[in-house]
């Protein structure tokens, strides 16, 4: 085993990886979940969302609302009921926040955000990096 095979890129976790769905013409940005900032943004949203004691606690708006304001940091070929959907704040809230795709495209995003394999650096940094140790 090579450990720098498991090195993640720091860039890809704080500007998006790319996450290609359906036929590879679409494309999410997605930043990288478990990290020391999407924990404090998590808890940053719940307490926003609901308070400092709240009762319940709906994960699915909270992964939501974090997709929203954090996660997905672009996109392109996205397409709506009239077309092309452009990358916009407005936009971005009104696909997230819809509890249509909670369970599907949100879904998809956050479990590409958790695999690590989408954070690794590309083949092409390595060659880079291990030519300037040559």
């Amino acid at each position: 085993m090579n450990l720098s095979d498991y090195k993640e890129s720091k860039k890809k976790q704080e500007k998006g990886s790319p996450c290609y769905i359906g036929d590879g013409g679409s494309c999410f940005d997605v930043k990288r979940i478990h990290t020391p900032e999407y924990y404090k943004q998590i808890e940053d949203i719940k307490i926003n969302l609901y308070g400092f004691a709240p009762k319940e606690i709906d994960n699915n708006l909270v992964l939501a609302t974090w997709l929203v304001e954090h996660g997905v940091t672009g996109w392109s070929g996205i397409e709506g009921d009239n077309g092309n959907l452009r990358y916009s704040k407005s936009n971005v809230r009104k696909v997230f926040l819809n509890p249509d795709y909670f369970l599907s495209l949100n879904a998809l995003l956050i479990q590409h955000a958790s695999d690590y394999n989408n954070y690794l650096h590309d083949e092409i940094e390595k060659d880079i990096e291990q030519a300037k140790k040559n």
